[in-house]
């Protein structure tokens, strides 16, 4: 925390810049956006017009196409299919989607999702048991967000004669499970392009191969529309953090415009019960729609989020959304709480924490907001941060990395200490006994030491190059549009502006700055979030910032939002 530096995203982008604005006919500093993120030249055509025919073949995943003739024969043998998907966000869109689709085409189908505190995390042997309990014998079983680590679980479901699926996006084990298909990118070295799906996204890929499977086979689902169910990629994809580059970004672009068309109760009463606009963007999903999903998995029941999506009555739909709120409200008040519980301890110096690591604990903290704490830490301290819950003699915990620290692999060599470990990169979940947390720490800081250097520590904002205030013309704006969807690894632009004068300024909200900027050759509104207007009254400014339209009573004015300012004289 404090002041950051400020870095330009790449060397010598002028260059390529020019290059690629006068080769495709674009403003300049759109031309910069795709020289510092590194898009090729051979890719920009398709970034700017994405279309659903890109999306590549499903039949690339290797037993993907017998998973679809099994499917379609449980249906015309009218045998139950049983879903097991996962308690967040990214699990519950893909139970919802791949339930939605096979019972359009005559399946019957259950979705078990497990408690977080009763059933623990995946598809286990346990989880198994229970969701056979719950809803009776089957044949055919496809997990969802889950599975690719269930070795024992597989196993014991084909002992049992049953059928498995398995469609994950997260990290393989040493071992595969035995299943009849396993629907994971990360399995395959040849599907690396595929690798940044999430776990929705994963489910979208075996309902693809399964509507195109049973067409090329006279068997159904020629009155499946398949873009109809990208509202729920969209949801789990924005949620999972996974990047928003590829394929993902396609079918998150339509699968916006999607939700924005509520075409399901479930949509419409979460969007509603948000106060969210029509319009909405990636950003509502991962601050307004997502945590209320989530909510449910982490202080009440998910089953209440599955039933809302799979709402087909609008009142039934409220009534889930509702207590979607009152979850929330409960999620809110307990994370805050341990928020300030933790910060007190690393200000005390109480907690383990380094120049390179932080890991706090405390006795009995809920287990199911530890990690949204933990993002917030990481965020704030810019470290590698783990979340413990003391509960007992064992501990449970989240942890959070930074962008170039691949957390699962600093876990691994550190594993004869953790009763159990996994999740993405960015992104754990681990068990251990309590007497082992100092020891723990001190392997993990080793590991990061190892694989980080106080370089990548340093707290710093990255941008896209300079830009004039000229530059933000209409034909600027139109081509700002078309970057979208914005989210992780396809951040807003953000440019530099120099010399910069505020012509006028005023405070607005009690926190926040308005104005105008003038320039050289232009001038323009800005807005400055939780920064005192004494920070731009009669001043000249080197300013960051991402340019903007302000849509007020119908209009759509440019403006700057402003990310970080200096002083120039």
């Amino acid at each position: 925390m404090g002041v950051k530096n400020w870095k330009l995203a790449g060397n010598n982008l002028d260059e390529q810049a020019n290059r690629i604005q006068q080769k495709f006919s674009l403003p300049h500093p759109i031309a910069l956006y795709f020289a510092a993120r590194g898009i090729g030249e051979d890719n920009i055509q398709d970034f700017l017009n994405p279309r659903l025919a890109n999306l590549t073949d499903p039949y690339r995943f290797p037993g993907i196409q017998e998973a679809s003739r099994r499917l379609w024969d449980a249906i015309a043998h009218k045998e139950p299919i049983l879903i097991h998907g996962d308690y967040d966000t990214d699990g519950i869109t893909a139970s919802a989607l791949l339930a939605l689709v096979l019972r359009q085409n005559g399946g019957i189908v259950h979705s078990f999702i497990p408690h977080r505190f009763d059933d623990g995390y995946g598809f286990t042997p346990e989880s198994l048991q229970k969701a056979l309990d719950t809803f009776g014998p089957c044949k055919v079983l496809v997990t969802v967000d889950c599975g690719i680590t269930s070795c024992d679980a597989v196993n014991d479901a084909v002992e049992r004669g049953i059928d498995v699926i398995v469609t994950d996006h997260h990290e393989a084990g040493t071992e595969l499970p035995k299943a009849l298909a396993v629907i994971n990118p990360k399995v395959y070295p040849e599907l690396e392009d595929l690798q940044l799906l999430s776990g929705a996204g994963a489910a979208f890929k075996l309902s693809h191969a399964f509507i195109k499977y049973g067409r090329e086979h006279n068997l159904g689902g020629f009155q499946t529309r398949l873009e109809e169910v990208l509202d729920y990629v969209a949801l789990g994809t924005v949620a999972d953090i996974v990047p928003l580059l590829g394929e993902n970004r396609v079918m998150v672009k339509f699968g916006i415009e999607t939700l924005r068309k509520q075409l399901r109760p479930g949509v419409r009463a979460l969007i509603e019960s948000s106060k969210l606009r029509s319009e909405l963007t990636p950003a509502d999903i991962t601050f307004r729609l997502a945590p209320r999903i989530n909510a449910a998995g982490r202080v009440g029941d998910a089953n209440v989020a599955l039933q809302l999506l799979e709402s087909e009555h609008i009142v039934e739909a409220y009534q889930c959304a509702s207590q979607l709120e009152t979850y929330n409200r409960v999620r809110q008040e307990k994370e805050q709480e341990i928020y300030q519980e933790a910060c007190e301890q690393i200000e005390r110096n109480l907690a383990w924490q380094s120049e390179y690591s932080l890991l706090v604990a405390g006795r009995d903290w809920h287990q199911g907001v530890i990690g949204i704490v933990a993002s917030r830490l990481a965020r704030d301290y810019n470290r590698p941060t783990i979340v413990l819950t003391i509960q007992g003699d064992v501990a449970y915990g989240s942890g959070r990395s930074i962008a170039c620290l691949n957390l699962v692999e600093v876990l691994s060599h550190t594993s004869e200490l953790l009763d159990r470990y996994g999740g993405h990169p960015m992104a754990v979940g681990i068990g251990l006994k309590a007497d082992r947390i100092a020891d723990f720490f001190e392997a993990m800081d080793r590991e990061v030491r190892k694989q980080i250097s106080s370089a990548d520590l340093e707290d710093f904002i990255s941008y896209d190059g300079e830009a004039s205030l000229h530059e933000l013309t209409p034909e600027f704006f139109k081509y700002l549009a078309m970057l979208s969807p914005f989210g992780h690894s396809n951040v807003k632009p953000i440019y530099r502006f120099n010399e910069v004068q505020v012509q006028r300024c005023s405070v607005v909200g009690g926190a926040h700055t308005r104005g105008t900027l003038r320039g050289r050759t232009g001038q323009i509104d800005f807005i400055a979030f939780n920064r005192p207007s004494s920070a731009f009254y009669g001043k000249t400014l080197d300013v960051l910032a991402t340019p903007q339209l302000n849509r007020h009573q119908g209009l759509e004015i440019p403006q700057l939002n402003i990310i970080d300012i200096r002083e120039v004289y």
